[in-house]
């Protein structure tokens, strides 16, 4: 995950910004993945997945499509957005196949991995009546 100027992991801080929200996704033993939420505005807000690898599939797909209810229910989300390396096709059919965002458009050469710039694909979908 990241571009080519990521950080070294041992510098992570996590973003401890009051509006940023975490959502654990679990299965009824453990953590299988995260929901990382961050606010762009009070209504429009941008979401990173990290799905654990040894999680089951079926459990990664159920945890993408209960995000949305769970967002209508407990936030003031109305509008979900993702921006997606257009090579990055696992994130792109996790988030319109299991979360259910849609292809909004693109942000051309915006993203730099392993030396070459990419575009990144936007992604939305309305939540809340949004």
């Amino acid at each position: 995950m990241g571009d080519d100027f990521l950080p070294d992991p041992r510098e992570f801080q996590v973003n401890e910004h009051p509006l940023s929200f975490y959502v654990l996704a679990s299965n009824e033993q453990t953590v299988i993945g995260l929901f990382s939420l961050f606010p762009q505005n009070m209504v429009c807000w941008e979401v990173h997945a990290a799905m654990l690898p040894q999680a089951k599939t079926a459990e990664k797909w159920a945890s993408a499509k209960q995000l949305p209810a769970w967002l209508a229910e407990n936030t003031r989300c109305k509008r979900l957005v993702a921006s997606v390396p257009d090579g990055n096709k696992a994130a792109m059919i996790y988030a319109t196949h299991g979360i259910g965002m849609r292809y909004v458009g693109r942000q051309p050469k915006a993203f730099m991995k392993d030396g070459q710039l990419q575009d990144l694909i936007i992604l939305g979908m309305s939540l809340n009546g949004g």
